[in-house]
């Protein structure tokens, strides 16, 4: 198969465009030389919306292509561009911006394969923008008439049978019906660095965005992809920030599966070294703060887990310690990711004698007013309360306050040390 033909391929399985994907390749391929200065020209323009190491990553030579998504696209291109675009490749000025987001990286590193720079479109290129749009095929009254008649037929027959024959008893449903898909679905897996994807989503455009963010990742031939499209779901509100996480290296962990189905989350990190279970599973409580997740590696859930019976207050203190929490951003609003830790939380706290006392200590970082600070330790601090009651401890059993930031535990200059500081702590009695 030749260049173009895989091109073609790869663009129609990742875009969902079909037969149309070799006049969407031909107009994409003729508008990347129209610029001045052709592919320097627009890597150019994606430099100047602060992309272009995204960009250079697509030119052949580059390790791997990074992905890059649909408002990035239209930061670099602007919206006239696109809007001649969509109108020249018949896919439209709504969805042009996730396909570009997809098909021109794979674009790219097909014109230059093998290192080449060609300053014109390269003739193998020059008959796709021309080739005819996919269309109906026309209407002609005898495929229909034929069939038609013949049902009539039937259907007069049955009516004849039904004079003399008992009416027949409906027929049951049989159970074995493919489920209705209610909500956007992923299953994510990573062998040896293949990765496979599976799921269902609201749109056309959702689905070139999650493809072209795993291209960029993981490099097309290493993803196989089988994504639905169904336009009665709602919107994944998890798509966008799991497209960037792609890019992270924890989601490179050889073994790594998870599956998403509406805003729920099932994380399987038990193929890998317990370090990096802790670091990806830190990853998706911070990034998809909305998704309610199962399996989340913690060190301190661990230490939960471990408690041996009998333990007292040193024990439970130093496991409740090793947990980590997050919080909606200048809020006390407890993210839906840290729900599961909370539920570890309490029933250890439950298993423990009922005697005994637990405080919860709210700390904040330096940055901002000491005032507000000190008030969003305490809410903090407070919610976590809330929370544990919601699960069944005893109020009388806890205790909230706040310290704000006068209790740091490391550098306030650095982010990594804010970080740090930004932390529930407790104590026990």
């Amino acid at each position: 198969m030749s260049s173009i033909e895989t091109l073609v391929d790869e663009v129609a399985r990742a875009t969902g465009l079909g037969s149309n994907s070799r006049r969407f390749i031909g107009v994409v391929a003729s508008y990347i030389f129209k610029q001045p200065g052709g592919i320097s020209g627009l890597v150019g323009r994606f430099e100047q919306a602060s992309l272009g190491d995204i960009a250079k990553s697509w030119l052949s030579g580059s390790p791997s292509m990074r992905a890059i998504d649909s408002g990035q696209v239209r930061r670099a291109l602007g919206e006239n561009d696109l809007q001649e675009l969509g109108e020249k490749s018949g896919v439209g000025a709504k969805t042009i911006a996730p396909l570009l987001a997809t098909a021109l990286p794979l674009v790219l590193r097909t014109i230059t394969s093998g290192g080449a720079m060609p300053a014109s479109l390269p003739a193998n290129f020059a008959g796709l923008a021309s080739a005819p749009p996919s269309r109906r095929k026309p209407f002609r009254l005898w495929r229909w008439l034929l069939p038609l008649l013949a049902l009539l037929a039937l259907a007069y027959c049955g009516w004849q049978s039904r004079r003399v024959l008992e009416t027949p008893a409906p027929a049951t449903p049989t159970s074995n019906l493919a489920a209705t898909v209610s909500a956007p679905t992923l299953s994510f897996s990573n062998a040896g660095g293949k990765v496979d994807l599976k799921g269902t989503v609201a749109t056309v455009a959702e689905k070139a965005g999650l493809l072209g963010a795993a291209a960029g990742a993981y490099g097309q031939k290493n993803v196989t992809a089988n994504i639905g499209v169904d336009p009665g779901i709602p919107a994944a509100s998890w798509l966008d920030p799991l497209k960037a996480m792609l890019a992270a290296p924890a989601l490179k962990a050889d073994g790594l599966k998870f599956d998403l189905k509406g805003d729920a989350l099932t994380l399987d990190t038990s193929a890998l070294p317990i370090d990096m279970r802790a670091e990806v599973s830190q990853l998706f409580q911070s990034r998809l703060g909305n998704v309610q997740i199962d399996g989340l590696y913690d060190k301190g859930i661990a230490a939960l887990d471990n408690l041996k019976p009998g333990y007292g207050a040193t024990d439970l203190a130093a496991a409740l310690n090793r947990t980590s929490l997050t919080f909606d951003n200048n809020s006390a609003q407890l993210t839906t990711s840290s729900l599961s830790t909370i539920d570890r939380a309490a029933t250890a706290i439950l298993g423990a004698p009922a005697s005994m006392k637990v405080e919860i200590v709210g700390h904040t970082d330096n940055t901002g007013d000491p005032a507000l600070n000190q008030k969003l330790s305490e809410q903090r601090a407070q919610a976590v309360s809330t929370a544990l009651v919601k699960k069944g401890v005893p109020a009388s059993q806890l205790a909230a306050r706040g310290v704000g930031a006068d209790e740091p535990v490391a550098d306030n200059s650095t982010e990594e040390g804010r970080a740090k500081n930004r932390r529930i702590a407790y104590a026990a009695y």
